[in-house]
């Protein structure tokens, strides 16, 4: 019986792989388009968000075409990795359109490439984090949904960095041991930059199902995007139509 049953799980778990592996996760989203912090679509009230971040990862997204809030679009090129000085970053193996290799030696990675004719990059190196409420109880970790926000690149170095690094320094503790508040605030080169800080520790109670649920948050973290659908020729015209509109003569 012990043999059947031994069996049966080795029978059951890679079922269970083969369900994962054709259905997408799902997991709720924090935007901060324009400074203004919303719930999957729905303003924060205060602008404010206290919660604590489980996980985060380093993610390079390149998109092709300038980003319009009426019609969005996946990145053609995209790459993870939790640690970039120890770990090469390359395209997922999902990218529609792999630019290169390697992220080190790709063209949209370099300064002064950024397709709008600035000096930063085409491909835009952010983090994304992975989300809990606050006030999540220890027997409902397991079970809890994990939102993500990916950050701006400028807040990720002016804000999200010296916070971890503050973190370690002043408690010796990572970010999933530590209550945040995420904010918002202007900044006259960002027009907004993204901001954290610490609310107390969380509580000893939450710290092991803490651990175990930032194990389990890569496939949320670290998103698998479709290709974009190829535009029709009704898209082109309204394109070109709006591209001869802004035109100067």
């Amino acid at each position: 019986m012990t043999n059947e049953i031994a069996n049966y799980d080795e029978e059951l778990a890679k079922l269970a792989k083969r369900a994962t592996a054709v259905e997408k996760p799902t997991s709720s989203s924090i935007g901060v388009r324009a400074g203004v912090l919303t719930y999957n679509g729905t303003a924060v009230p205060g602008n404010k968000l206290e919660c604590i971040v489980i996980a985060s990862t380093h993610a390079n997204l390149f998109y092709e075409d300038k980003f319009d809030p009426n019609n969005p679009k996946n990145p053609v090129c995209y790459a993870y990795c939790d640690d970039p000085d120890n770990e090469e970053m390359v395209p997922h193996p999902k990218a529609s359109k792999p630019q290169c290799d390697n992220c080190s030696d790709c063209w949209a990675n370099q300064w002064g490439s950024d397709l709008g004719g600035g000096r930063g990059k085409a491909c835009k190196n952010v983090r994304r984090l992975a989300i809990l409420p606050s006030d999540v109880q220890p027997e409902d970790l397991q079970t809890a949904e994990v939102a993500t926000l990916t950050l701006p690149v400028m807040s990720v170095a002016k804000k999200w960095s010296p916070y971890v690094h503050k973190l370690a320094t002043l408690y010796n503790k990572p970010p999933l041991a530590m209550r945040t508040v995420i904010s918002t605030q202007p900044d006259q080169k960002a027009q907004f930059l993204v901001t954290f800080d610490d609310a107390g520790p969380v509580d000893v109670s939450l710290l092991g199902g803490l651990i175990a649920k930032a194990k389990s948050v890569d496939v949320v973290l670290k998103k698998e995007y479709d290709a974009n659908p190829e535009p029709t020729e009704e898209d082109k015209a309204a394109a070109a139509k709006s591209k001869a509109r802004g035109k100067k003569f």
